[in-house]
């Protein structure tokens, strides 16, 4: 009995050992998963990320990076971050100043990051969890000063406006101003009281027992939640833990702003729904204390508060699963603190709405212009598809308007297709021999320029991080500058929404006549019978100059395109126009025209594809085919 007993004790131990073999072995292979400790795999996604990076820490590399910006050697502060996190093992409790004042004097003199991390068998992993940590809050931008205020740095709250604020272009209602700094905004609008404190990981009981992955700010019911970056609404309604909440994807795609417990039966800011992109600095909503509740709008949280929360994600496939890289937001929201973005009342809707208009630097649309494959060949076909108005609404099947719906399936398609959209200034570097163009070129225009471009095909511009042409017509904009309009139904942009688009870098402004979108006398720009060619040119040099002037008094850029309304032109109107300045015309004529280098006279009456509201893409695009 007892050698059987022997002989099943030993063969238990053998088992045992086998599977803590197993184990260890399993441990052994998946570090970062189980100990949350770095992986040296560059090409393995990110698991896991612990942010514990102190606010003195932060705003001490921030401010190094801003300070040299615009010198001979700039540094980056996710640079000296990543090379701190290496240093320490991530375990800032042990930060001396004096680490990073030498890495930065090293690197201001003269030596190489790579140089100085060669040996550090961690650094590139911190410097991809640090940057997609902290990816889109410093960079270029602009912003709109009202006429109104005494001081550039206004809209800023608590910090200079950024490094060396330059004037960029002026209208009657302010000055546009850009500068590098800080462009992601506190989630609490300036001038409204919060309270917070370090909450991250702390138990959670409703449902069940888990740990809190946000940042809570307390404060009244009613206070304005700020987007703190640009982004993508995926998220929107109601969650039996978040209560009303809303949840914004970044362009890069790497981070979830998640702002949840919002205000009952008013939570959210007007016009948001998912898919919309909003701006850094934008009301998104009101907080409030709903949530803990299957039933919608009811109020089970205690106090009043925003849960503030960022997701972190590398791989797509583990957006929603149980190894989601939710981050500690105490210090981040700190550093934010001091960029509350300034908010008013709007007097007639009673909602508060950001002051200051601003546009940061479209990174993510020159990365991925960087990326696209660039055409080696000498002559290109170029399709060009022109729009008109983007309605939601079409009663009467008009063939100038086409949905929202509609309009971002082709979006899709031109993507799926391999298309890069491209605007009508690269396509004449092209033609004169001085630039490239991608492998699969199209030209997205807008003729008109009605305000519902902006107000639908923008953010859907954003979105795919596309670019389109828009051609305006210079009395409507001043009509409906003069006369605020916002009626999407019929209304024009106005010389600020102009401005705004030409910043953004996803609209290129071209001329398309001051007032002849008209059957009235003439047929658009076309000469009229019995008129002399001495009395054409004049009406026509009058006419189209008067809107040149204007656009590039507002943008700062002359056009170089001119759009013939109706499609309507005379024998001489082109070399009338090349003596204007204009270096291409775009035509109504339906087809593809065939764009060669070194011949810019291939430039002028290229055809286009009127968009019809009533084909689905995949019809409607067979030319690309």
């Amino acid at each position: 009995m007892e050698k059987k007993r022997g002989r099943v004790l030993a063969a238990g131990l053998t088992i045992l050992c086998t599977a803590l073999s197993v184990a260890f072995s399993l441990i052994a292979a998946d570090i970062p998963a189980i100990t949350g400790k770095p992986s040296s795999d560059a090409e393995k996604p990110i698991r896991w990320v612990e942010f514990n990076i102190p606010y003195d820490v932060l705003k001490k590399a921030m401010d190094i990076d801003i300070e040299t910006y615009d010198e001979p050697v700039h540094v980056d502060w996710t640079d000296v971050l990543a090379y701190l996190g290496a240093r320490y093992g991530g375990d800032f409790a042990g930060y001396k100043a004096a680490d990073m004042d030498s890495f930065v004097s090293d690197i201001k003199g003269g030596r190489s990051v790579a140089a100085l991390t060669k040996d550090m068998k961690y650094f590139d992993y911190y410097h991809k969890a640090y940057s997609a940590v902290l990816g889109g809050m410093l960079g270029e931008y602009q912003i709109k000063i009202p006429a109104d205020s005494t001081s550039a740095n206004q809209g800023q709250s608590g910090q200079d406006a950024g490094r060396d604020a330059r004037d960029l272009s002026q209208t009657q209602d302010g000055t546009w101003k850009k500068a590098y700094g800080l462009k992601a905004f506190s989630p609490i609008a300036d001038g409204f009281y919060y309270s917070d404190f370090d909450d991250f990981g702390e138990n959670r009981s409703y449902g069940y027992s888990r740990r809190h992955l946000g940042h809570d700010m307390m404060t009244e019911t009613g206070t304005p939640v700020i987007a703190v970056e640009s982004g993508t609404i995926e998220a929107l309604g109601w969650n039996q833990y978040g209560g009303w909440r809303i949840g914004i994807r970044s362009y890069d795609k790497q981070r979830y702003y998640y702002y949840a417990h919002l205000r009952k039966d008013d939570p959210y800011a007007d016009d948001l729904y998912i898919g919309a992109a909003v701006t850094a600095g934008d009301v998104i909503g009101f907080t409030g204390q709903t949530g803990y509740s299957l039933k919608e709008n009811t109020n089970n949280i205690d106090t009043p508060h925003l849960h503030f929360g960022m997701q972190l994600i590398f791989d797509e496939d583990a957006k929603d699963s149980p190894t989601q890289i939710w981050i500690d937001l105490y210090s981040i929201t700190k550093l934010l603190s001091s960029h509350r973005c300034t908010v008013i009342k709007n007097e007639d809707t009673g909602r508060y709405e950001r002051k200051y208009q601003f546009i940061e630097e479209n990174f993510y649309l020159k990365e991925k212009e960087a990326s696209a494959d660039v055409s080696d060949s000498d002559e290109i076909e170029l399709p060009v598809i022109m729009y008109h108005a983007i309605l939601k609404e079409n009663k009467k099947n008009n063939k100038y308007i086409v949905s929202p719906d509609l309009f971002e399936r082709d979006l899709k398609y031109i993507k799926k297709k391999g298309y890069t959209p491209v605007f009508m200034k690269e396509v004449i570097a092209f033609a004169e021999g001085s630039g490239t163009l991608p492998e699969y070129p199209i030209v997205i225009t807008f003729d008109d320029g009605y305000y519902n471009n902006y107000y639908y095909a923008y953010p859907l511009l954003k979105k795919y991080n596309m670019k389109a042409v828009l051609s305006v017509v210079g009395k409507m904009s001043d009509e409906f500058s003069e006369n605020i309009d916002r009626n999407p139904g019929y209304a024009h942009v106005t010389w600020d929404d102009i401005l705004e688009m030409h910043l953004s870098g996803y609209w290129e402004i071209q001329n398309h006549s001051y007032d002849c979108h008209t059957y009235e006398k003439r047929n658009g720009v076309s000469q009229m019978k019995g008129e002399s060619d001495s009395s054409y040119d004049s009406f026509l040099c009058s006419d189209v100059m008067a809107l040149q002037d204007k656009i590039a008094y507002v943008t700062g850029v002359a056009p170089t395109t001119f759009t013939y309304p109706f499609g309507a032109f005379s024998e001489n109107t082109d070399a009338e126009l090349r003596k204007m300045g204009f270096k291409a015309t775009l035509s109504c004529t339906e087809g593809v025209s065939t764009i060669k280098k070194g011949e810019p006279s291939c430039l002028y009456r290229i055809k286009r594809h009127l968009r019809p509201p009533d084909v689905s893409p995949e019809d409607f695009f067979e030319f690309l085919d």
